[in-house]
């Protein structure tokens, strides 16, 4: 299963606060790597470095959990389990005919 997980790196309200948040999320960062069963497709930020997506995939929802939940302490973070598009247009199209037939009197 595909998961699309965005992250907001949370502000604090002063420059010292801001400072030792990016100070320790990078610290904590370089030392990650991906969890065991965690596949990482895509892991890209915004032009400002301040949010951004990740686009990975496990058969196991325990190693999501366990990613994110690292990370909680300085990002907001959702996560949405998601399919290829080109899965979508099959069942989409029997809906539509379903929905076809199904609306006729």
């Amino acid at each position: 299963m595909k998961y699309m997980i965005d992250y907001k790196i949370r502000h604090g309200v002063g420059h010292e606060q801001n400072f030792n948040t990016a100070e320790g999320l990078i610290t904590a960062f370089s030392k990650w790597k991906p969890e065991d069963g965690l596949n990482v497709h895509a892991f890209v930020s915004n032009l400002v470095g301040d949010a951004g997506y990740v686009l990975v995939e496990t058969n196991n929802p325990t190693v999501i959990l366990s990613f994110v939940s690292k990370f909680t302490f300085w990002n907001d973070v959702q996560v949405h389990p998601v399919i290829d598009v080109a899965e979508v247009i099959p069942v989409t199209t029997g809906s539509v005919d379903w929905a076809r037939k199904a609306s006729k009197a």
